[in-house]
């Protein structure tokens, strides 16, 4: 599904599909495509329509979504700014998305504290974040963020200028996409089979669920919340129902579902990971199937800065963080033979491509 803003002679027009249902509308009056600001306007709100999508939220009557800005719910957080600082801008827009706490601070936590740190600077002060040292990535995703807050913004009327205009994306360099492939390489058979070995000899309470991640191509946060109520070994059935993660900002651990629809699922589990659940179930009586060595929830941190990485580095292996075996199991399934379509199923994906 992808959102389009497009020129309908001289105005502005939003098009897309959901659901076998077109939908096409333009939702600022007397919009002009030489506009800039227009255009900027319509930006914001066809965020906003893809966010509500996501979040369940979506507006079929996409009255919502009409540009105006006299409207009362949008004066209510305008008048809640006391000033026209990035994180009052930034916080107002959060705000407008009515998003669940957990995901404001799942997603959107570390752009704050950026903010926060750099004293927050008034709009016209950009230094802060253009000059920062932020990985590429990371520097044009909270950049995507920050031109979304400001099309809020301008499209409620809070501002009357782009504080974001002229300031592009970055570019991987060389350095930075070798550093991404290295750590998206699947490890090879042999890799495994060290791994395996390793953990097995010097770190046996980790050796189950190491083999777990590197034959299951679970992500890691879903291997940590696997129960035992979430398997089923008479059918050989793995259900991955739940995700379990480190919250932004502090140390505690938080339950939530998988991120996506799809990554919700049911698969048939190996014989190899068969074996391993009747081995542990026999010693267990704990609700999550792998736990640390002091009988707590495992903490992804802390696991891979002492454990995983040692273990790669005694062993001569160019790390790859411990994500990397979701990445190895479907490389070496789609070289079994499996179509990218099984695939995709196996690994919660919602396309295949």
């Amino acid at each position: 599904m992808r959102i389009k803003i497009e020129k309908n002679r001289r105005s502005i027009q939003i098009r897309f599909s959901l659901g076998g249902q077109k939908y096409r509308f333009s939702p600022l009056k007397k919009s002009d495509w030489t506009n800039p600001q227009h255009r900027k306007i319509c930006e914001g709100i066809a965020q906003n329509i893809e966010l509500d999508i996501l979040r369940g939220a979506f507006d079929p009557s996409l009255e919502s979504y009409r540009h105006n800005p006299n409207q009362k719910n949008c004066s209510k957080i305008a008048a809640k700014l006391q000033s026209k600082s990035w994180l009052q801008i930034f916080l107002g827009w959060q705000e407008s998305l009515g998003l669940p706490d957990q995901t404001r601070k799942d997603h959107y936590f570390c752009l704050q504290r950026q903010i926060e740190k750099a004293g927050n600077p008034e709009l016209k002060n950009f230094g802060w974040f253009v000059d920062s040292d932020l990985a590429t990535s990371t520097f044009n995703r909270r950049l995507s963020m920050l031109r979304s807050a400001v099309a809020w913004a301008l499209s409620e009327g809070i501002i009357n200028f782009d504080p974001l205009k002229g300031i592009k994306s970055r570019k991987s360099n060389l350095e930075e996409q070798e550093k991404i492939e290295a750590n998206r390489k699947p490890f090879s058979l042999e890799e495994i089979e060290m791994i395996l070995n390793y953990f097995k000899n010097n770190y046996p309470s980790y050796f189950p669920f190491v083999e777990f991640l590197l034959f299951s191509g679970v992500r890691t946060g879903e291997a940590i919340g696997l129960r035992w109520c979430d398997i089923d070994l008479n059918k050989k059935i793995i259900n991955i129902k739940q995700n379990i993660v480190r919250e932004r900002g502090g140390y505690k651990k938080i339950k939530k579902l998988p991120k996506t629809r799809q990554a919700t699922r049911s698969f048939m589990m190996s014989d190899r990971l068969y074996d391993l659940f009747l081995n542990l179930e026999n010693n267990s009586v704990k609700e999550l199937v792998f736990l640390s060595p002091d009988g707590e929830i495992i903490d992804h941190g802390n696991f891979r800065s002492k454990y995983w990485k040692p273990a790669l580095d005694n062993l001569g292996i160019p790390y790859r963080k411990p994500y990397c075996t979701r990445h190895t199991l479907l490389s070496h399934a789609i070289e079994s033979g499996l179509n990218p379509i099984q695939t995709a199923a196996l690994a919660g994906h919602k396309n295949a491509w």
